[in-house]
């Protein structure tokens, strides 16, 4: 049985027949090729999961609207069955007021645990390097 050359046993044949700096200036091509093509894969990659987080977004919009609508008619009849012992206009004032002191309650401690200094991390870890440099360059 004879066997034929491989590609692979040309190619080692025509890489020894290539001086050190064609076969450098290939393996520049071929890692920039890599490169080039590793970052046309992450593009695509990103802009298919961007159109999936997209629709998911979608749903969770159409979900949080219809929780809200949900909540209205759940607040409406909590309105109407307090008409048994309020008149309307005050079951509603009434129901209207907590769910108004509910939300500002809920808006004070958002208010609270926001960042109030950004990037607290990163300023101090530059001023440190700001810092080192400066010795160093003293």
């Amino acid at each position: 049985m004879t066997s034929s050359p491989t590609t692979h046993s040309l190619l080692d044949h025509e890489a020894r027949s290539l001086s050190t700096v064609e076969l450098v200036s290939r393996l520049v091509k071929a890692g920039s090729l890599l490169i080039a093509k590793e970052v046309e894969l992450a593009r695509a990659e990103i802009k298919a999961d961007l159109q999936a987080e997209l629709g998911v977004l979608k749903l969770l919009i159409a979900a949080a609207v219809a929780a809200v609508l949900g909540v209205n008619l759940l607040l409406v009849s909590a309105v109407f069955a307090l008409t048994h012992w309020l008149p309307g206009w005050l079951a509603a004032l009434v129901l209207g007021g907590v769910v108004l002191a509910i939300a500002v309650g809920l808006g004070l401690i958002g208010w609270a645990r926001r960042v109030s200094s950004p990037l607290a991390v990163t300023r101090k870890t530059v001023k440190e390097d700001m810092q080192w440099a400066k010795e160093r360059l003293a």
